[in-house]
């Protein structure tokens, strides 16, 4: 459609809405939410108006101040200049119906946080990797998968080396910055497909995806080398179980490796 095509003010309503409605939710369909949903319906605001720039503004006290440019393009401080205080959506040329850029608006604010919404219920606060429920589906579908097919994988537990004497001689502030700092290290250290979660306090597990013995060795061998990038030495002990071979039972698989994390404990090995 060609910008004299475009419906006039008494009837921009009923000719746009459909298309809005139709637009919002087959994308919502197609990228669920997430980030990708908003450049998706930026990306079809733009083909519909054919439009050189949408640059969509968002502000909430839950995820601060977000910026998207259609094409996922970088936004830069003279783009980011024509955009009003608070939320709002530039177009170029300003084509588009005010109406259609407030639904537009209010959608990917909706989606977006939605889908914070969706992060949080499912990942540790402190350290942003996945938390006890989320890790707990995981290990049940990731052993599912093993019983049933043979898929092998690799739980690794790991509990960090004298945590608590950090926290009752130098406080929970700086308990909590070594967690936050070993959260990063870990999501570093995992590949694509792989779990990483905190099971509480100093313990964590990750679940290493199509892996066995040879790939946690190499994981370990990760982290480390992120650990030693951190402000604060950070050690760490691990206890490993592969499924289908030690087990094909989620239970078995965490008293297994939980097993063998505190007998190299007590042999002093890390």
């Amino acid at each position: 459609m060609s910008l004299d095509e475009l419906p006039s003010t008494s009837h921009e309503t009923t000719l746009s809405e459909p298309w809005l409605f139709e637009t919002l939710i087959d994308e919502l369909d197609g990228e669920g939410l997430g980030i990708h949903y908003i450049y998706a319906v930026l990306d079809r605001l733009a083909e519909r108006h054919q439009l050189d720039d949408v640059v969509l503004v968002l502000r909430h006290e839950s995820f601060g101040t977000q910026v998207f440019r259609n094409g996922a393009r970088a936004v830069s401080p003279s783009v980011f200049a024509r955009v009003p205080s608070g939320s709002g959506l530039v177009t170029q040329p300003d084509v588009v119906p005010a109406h259609e850029c407030d639904a537009v608006r209010t959608a990917c604010q909706l989606v977006l946080m939605l889908h914070l919404a969706s992060f949080n219920a499912g990942h540790d606060p402190l350290t942003s990797v996945e938390n006890r429920r989320s890790f707990d589906g995981a290990l049940q579908v990731a052993a599912t998968r093993s019983a049933r097919y043979g898929w092998a994988f690799t739980l690794v537990l790991i509990d960090l080396n004298d945590f608590k004497l950090i926290n009752d001689r130098r406080g929970h502030v700086v308990g909590d910055f070594v967690l936050r700092q070993f959260g990063f290290a870990l999501r570093r250290s995992v590949r694509s497909g792989d779990t990483a979660a905190r099971l509480g306090g100093d313990e964590f597990a990750v679940i290493l995806a199509n892996a066995g013995g040879l790939e946690a060795a190499g994981f370990v061998e990760r982290l480390r080398s992120q650990l030693k990038e951190s402000e604060e030495p950070i050690e760490f002990s691990v206890g490993v179980a592969t499924s289908p071979r030690d087990s094909v039972d989620p239970e078995e698989l965490i008293r297994v490796a939980d097993r063998r994390l505190y007998e190299r404990k007590g042999r002093g090995e890390s």
